[in-house]
């Protein structure tokens, strides 16, 4: 754990660059509005990320949600929404969840996402297992089928939430963010070694944890292997290291140059990953400290699907400097 203290900064021309070329303030939905600005409350239990991020798009909060915790937005956006618990809980630890909250607060109606592979770190997971607990009770039970992709999706929820016109205005501006995006897709492979880190606070002790996110994940999926670039969290992972929702600890900032990244992204608390590799000299010649390539981006787990076109975008600006529009339709 590296605890914070108030020394000035080691003599080391370290730029955190926070890749915006005019995007950050463009970003709609959850990254655009607060966490009530213009949304209806519906009485309605919402049980999925995706579910939950096109209702907030089409300008529409459920009384209550089931996502995953370690989505940015359940902290952020969505935090004035009453949370039942992940998934994993409502399904495998504590069953009778939606139904009791239902039950108690009078609430009948529950949209439940259907989508194959829910979360990559936890396969067993399913949103339509909750369907079974609801059976015979009384309560009106409505799924959205993600099977053919997120504009379906999005047509789905604009009649279930009558949204109609909203959700054939947000299909197109997704199509056209999305089309925008892909075209700044690079060509060539960038062949960039890529180490992915992300700060956490201990409360309010000043001090702070720094994690890995491991290969094989979603940036990796999403970011890394479309673009032809490596992460390099495996040569940082001693045997028996303990990987927790796609994460493992990093107890030692010094072991960053094993991995001897080009590029170096954080996601999370930035401020503090930034303090702790200004303290290590032995990192100042790495490539990605030594080039300034080291950015803040944003974490994206598949849940803000609605925003991936622009989340796309950073990720590809930041590697992927020369990235320019692809020419063609």
């Amino acid at each position: 754990m590296f605890g914070i203290n108030q020394k000035k900064y080691l003599n080391l021309s370290l730029c955190v660059v926070f890749v915006s070329l005019g995007l950050i303030c463009l970003l709609p939905g959850l990254a655009a509005s607060g966490p009530r600005e213009g949304k209806e409350t519906a009485r309605v239990i919402m049980v999925g990320d995706r579910l939950v991020d096109i209702a907030y798009n089409l300008g529409v909060l459920p009384e209550a949600m089931v996502v995953r915790c370690i989505w940015p937005a359940a902290s952020s956006e969505l935090n004035s929404v009453r949370s039942l618990g992940c998934p994993k809980y409502v399904t495998i630890k504590n069953k009778g969840a939606v139904a009791k909250f239902a039950a108690t607060t009078g609430i009948k109606r529950i949209l439940i996402e259907n989508s194959k592979d829910f979360s990559l770190y936890a396969p067993d997971v399913n949103p339509m297992k909750v369907v079974a607990q609801l059976e015979g009770k009384g309560f009106d039970v409505e799924s959205v089928d993600f099977s053919d992709g997120i504009e379906s999706a999005i047509e789905q929820m604009g009649r279930l939430l009558n949204r109609e016109a909203k959700a054939g205005e947000l299909i197109k501006s997704y199509k056209s963010r999305l089309k925008k995006s892909l075209k700044r897709m690079p060509d060539k492979k960038q062949n960039k070694k890529v180490l992915i880190l992300r700060g956490i606070p201990v409360g309010n002790t000043g001090k702070f944890f720094v994690q890995v996110e491991a290969s094989k994940g979603y940036s990796d999926r999403f970011f890394l292997k479309p673009m032809g670039c490596e992460n390099r969290a495996d040569l940082l992972q001693s045997k028996g290291t303990q990987v927790t929702k796609g994460y493992f600890l990093l107890k030692n900032m010094a072991d960053i140059a094993k991995a001897n990244p080009d590029v170096i992204i954080i996601t999370g608390e930035s401020f503090p990953v930034q303090k702790a590799l200004s303290k290590h000299s032995s990192l100042f010649d790495i490539p990605a400290v030594k080039n300034h390539e080291i950015y803040s981006l944003p974490l994206y787990i598949d849940s803000s699907v609605i925003e991936y076109p622009n989340i796309l975008m950073q990720w590809t600006s930041a590697l992927c400097k020369q990235a320019t529009p692809r020419r063609g339709p």
